[in-house]
This record gives C-alpha cells, sequence and structure tokens, in this order.
C-alpha cells in the first residue's frame, strides 16, 4: 500500500478498511475458525519497490493474496502475480490494463468508463461546450480523460487536455492554458486534487470545478476552495443508507476520523471474500477459482452483480456536488 508518497491520502485509508473488517472477522472467528493476518509494508507510491515488496513477501509470508492499490503500480505488479500464480486484488484502480489479459488480477473499483457516466451528466446538466481536462499521466489518469473526452466530443463538444507528472507541485501554467474553457475537469489523486483546487482558486478561475472520484474525501470536502465543486461519488455518502452509517459509526469509534469512500472500498473487499471463502479450502488456486465463478453481494456500495470470468468488480458512481463542506447527490 502507498502509506508514504503522493499516493498515501489513497493507501492509509485502504489500510484503516482492511483492518477494521478484519478485526471485526477476527472477532466472530474469522474464516473457517482461523484468524485472519493482514500484513501492510508501505510501497512509497513506488513501483519499483512496490514489486520488490512482492517478490519479498512471497517469499516471508507466502501469502494467500495481495492486495494492491493504484492502476500504475496494480498493473506494474500484476505481472508479477501472473507469473508466480498468486491472486492480486487491485483497490482504488480504474485503468483497463490492470485486469487486461491477466489470469490472477482482479479488481474491486469502478473502470474508467463508470467514472465518465457521472460526470457527463453533470457537463449537460451545466451546458457545457467546452472542457479542459486537467489529468495525471499514469493508466488512471489517461484512462478516464480518453473516455470523458471520446464522449463529450461524440456530442460535437470540444475539449483541451493538459497532463502533468504524480509528483508535480505547480499547476498554474497548466491553468492558465485551460483559463478559458467552460469547465475544467481534475483526475488525480487526493493530494493532487486539493493543490490544485487552491491554485485554481489563487488563479480566479470563473468556470466550473469537476474532479474524479478521487476528490470524494472529507479533507477535500473541508476544503473552502471547494465548495461547489462537482464529482462522481459512491453511494457511501448518502446519508440515508443504514448499512454505510453504521460501519461509519464503528470506523470512527476506531480511528477517530470519518468513513471515506477509499477505506469503505478496502472494507468491502474483505466482506466479499469471508463470503465467498466461508467453508471453503482457503488456498490461492482455490480463491481464484471462486472469484472466477463469480457472485452477488449487498454491501457499502449496493449491490454488486460479478459475472463468471469477469475480472472487473464494479460498482456504481453518482453525480454529487460539494457544499456546505459536505456532499450532495444531484437530483
Amino acid at each position: 500500500m502507498p502509506i508514504t508518497g503522493s499516493g498515501s491520502g489513497i493507501g492509509i485509508e485502504d489500510r484503516d478498511g482492511l483492518q477494521l473488517a478484519i478485526d471485526e472477522l477476527n472477532s466472530s472467528g474469522g474464516i473457517n475458525q482461523r484468524n485472519i493476518e493482514l500484513v501492510i509494508i508501505d510501497n512509497e507510491t513506488d513501483l519499483e519497490k512496490a514489486k520488490q515488496i512482492f517478490l519479498e513477501s512471497e517469499q516471508t509470508y507466502n501469502p494467500l493474496l495481495h492486495i494492491g492499490a493504484l492502476s500504475f503500480i496494480t498493473t506494474g505488479v500484476g505481472q508479477l502475480a501472473e507469473e508466480s500464480g498468486v491472486v492480486l486484488i487491485a483497490l482504488s484502480a480504474v485503468a483497463p490494463e490492470v485486469t487486461q489479459d491477466r489470469q490472477w488480477v482482479f479488481r474491486y473499483f469502478p473502470m474508467a468508463e463508470a467514472e465518465a457516466v457521472p460526470i457527463l451528466q453533470t457537463l449537460k446538466k451545466l451546458n457545457v461546450n467546452n472542457l479542459g481536462i486537467l489529468y495525471l499521466n499514469d493508466e488512471f489518469g489517461r484512462s478516464i480523460a480518453n473516455e470523458v473526452a471520446i464522449q463529450f466530443e461524440n456530442y460535437d463538444k470540444i475539449v483541451y487536455r493538459e497532463s502533468f507528472e504524480n509528483n508535480d507541485n505547480l499547476f498554474h501554467d497548466k491553468i492558465t492554458s485551460l483559463q478559458n474553457e467552460d469547465a475544467i475537469y481534475v483526475i488525480g489523486f487526493p493530494d493532487h486534487i486539493k493543490k490544485i483546487l487552491k491554485q485554481l482558486h489563487e488563479s480566479n478561475y470563473q468556470g466550473k470545478i469537476l474532479t474524479s472520484s478521487d476528490g470524494a474525501t472529507f479533507d477535500i470536502f473541508a476544503m473552502p476552495e471547494a465548495e461547489g465543486v462537482y464529482l462522481a461519488a459512491p453511494i457511501i455518502y448518502n446519508s440515508n443508507f443504514q448499512l454505510a452509517n453504521q460501519v461509519a459509526f464503528e470506523y470512527q469509534l476506531k480511528y477517530d476520523k470519518q468513513l471515506n469512500y477509499n477505506s469503505a472500498n478496502a472494507y468491502d473487499l474483505i466482506r466479499i471474500l469471508h463470503g465467498i471463502l466461508d467453508e471453503k479450502e482457503l488456498s490461492g488456486k482455490n480463491l481464484k477459482h471462486l472469484l472466477d465463478s463469480g457472485f452477488r453481494y449487498s454491501g457499502l456500495f449496493g449491490d454488486v452483480e460479478v459475472f463468471p470470468k469477469n475480472h472487473d468488480m464494479s460498482f456504481q458512481l453518482y453525480p454529487a456536488k460539494i457544499s456546505e463542506g459536505g456532499l450532495e447527490f444531484e437530483p
């Protein structure tokens, strides 16, 4: 997990969501009366470090499975999982390359197409004709930018794109090049989005601002610069969703912070694994077989149906708007 580096805003929440679910399960017998042991190692948001961790942990722990985060990391580590015949499950990863042509790699997260649907609905509602896309130049950023751009241009609209690199901190020049567009859509990790929203405000940008679902964090909701920003968001932020409210209460008690998108994603994955492994053989080969067989699951993101041989376990995102430090779902 990326516990430090530019992806740490995701990795820390993933870690805590995994641990909450595991602690709950272990308190009631674990899986098949065996406790689950979670080993977290910081890859520092670095692909080569992540590859090294994979190889070393295979030798040290011989785990039932690996869980990783971010598109560019899980795409790179996925090749090692294929060569080793070990299950790797990706969280917070949207790029198609993560699971493409892979037998041992699975994903629990919406792909670029799911990100694009609510964003395009919002752009239509706002009557946007010229869109600027400011995106992270990796598998994750490119996949969403391409999906939104292609579909938006199909409506005879105009798209201008500017990319940035993972370690970039200054975005004023790129914002200036998009200054005259009706709206700017920001795609990046939460840390990138925070910096870009502040610099958009400093640049006095007057158009509409949208972000990818990575903008759905409480730190971003609380930013004055985020007021009125549109985004794609999961159902966990709907105050009427009682299951999410219950888990959020337990999460708050344990970590003294609010349950966000990524921690809920990780929590849900452990619950899925428990459901399909209960009273089944605990081996990597059998886990792959069970994941390949398909299943239905009702959890923190609503009803999830995974068809046989589909390695992409997705859920729906909805149009939403940041308002007064919280999130409002659009009608």
